[in-house]
């Protein structure tokens, strides 16, 4: 039962986290010169995310306390798929922030704390609409919350490791935005049914 929520965290996270590191990616790859300084700027995205998670858990604490919270949810996952496809309120403010940083000159890696602080504002810029699908992880009993966050967290590593090591070769796949609209609708529907 544990494996299931660590897994609907993990699942929920590489999803709706996949358009968000189309922005991170090239932000990292033109602020940043070596190793040290895409780290700092993952610890950054590391702590936006887990500021989100506790907004999401006091959003889904919310949702929970109205009947019929798994339809609302759904509703609002839904409202997600079909915003990041057809690129709608979400995906402008994303460009318009990769816009703006890449103008910042590049920064060093010994001013690592600097380079923490903007990928913190990246990741927190780019991860707000997330929130909206963490919170459906948080309408279950609260003993299944640790799995939950487990699971997140597993996945914000990996996509995290991702960036410092792999940034180019992800950058390569296609059809990035149509895999996160068709995973947050598989979301959405385990959520209404009760699955999750």
């Amino acid at each position: 039962m544990s494996l299931k929520y660590f897994f609907s965290g993990f699942f929920v996270k590489l999803i709706a986290g996949l358009d968000d590191s189309m922005v991170r990616i090239p932000v990292a790859a033109n602020i940043t010169r070596t190793k040290t300084g895409r780290i700092a700027f993952a610890l950054g995205t590391f702590l936006a995310i887990s500021l989100a998670i506790f907004f999401s858990f006091l959003f889904g604490s919310v949702i929970k306390s109205v009947p019929y919270s798994n339809y609302i949810a759904a509703g609002l996952i839904f409202l997600l798929a079909l915003s990041i496809y057809m690129g709608w309120f979400i995906q402008k403010p994303k460009k318009e922030v990769e816009k703006k940083l890449k103008k910042i000159k590049i920064i060093s890696t010994k001013r690592f704390f600097k380079l923490l602080g903007i990928g913190f504002l990246v990741a927190f810029a780019t991860i707000i609409d997330d929130t909206i699908a963490y919170s459906a992880l948080f309408l279950g009993p609260s003993s299944n919350f640790p799995f939950v966050i487990g699971g997140i967290f597993t996945a914000t590593i990996l996509q995290l490791s991702m960036l410092v090591y792999f940034s180019e070769k992800f950058m390569k796949i296609k059809k990035k935005k149509e895999i996160t609209t068709i995973g947050l609708i598989m979301l959405g529907v385990l959520i209404m049914f009760g699955v999750l």
